[in-house]
């Protein structure tokens, strides 16, 4: 059985990351496009910025939190990869 080595916990870490920030991304993503499903004729909301505008904002982010995912996921493969291709050092 191969040994775990720090190197390997900070892929770990990264991994962890990566799918902690792409999700935190997806749920701000969520709360905006809530937010502007409030909008409505009589209160459109502020003039400074469209509602078509702040939602393709909203989905881009989303897409950025998705693509994060993705990362995190790509980079705990890689590791586990890592892990097991070491040669089997012996436990003292």
């Amino acid at each position: 059985m191969t040994t775990v080595s720090r190197n390997d916990r900070l892929w770990d870490l990264a991994t962890l990351a990566l799918v902690v920030l792409g999700a935190v991304l997806i749920w701000i993503s969520i709360t905006q496009l809530r937010s502007i499903s409030t909008l409505s004729y009589k209160h459109p909301g502020p003039r400074s910025e469209s509602a078509l505008r702040a939602a393709d904002h909203a989905r881009y982010l989303a897409y950025a939190g998705a693509a994060t995912i993705v990362a995190g996921c790509v980079v705990g493969a890689i590791g586990a990869v890592r892990i097991t291709r070491r040669p089997n050092m012996p436990v003292s």
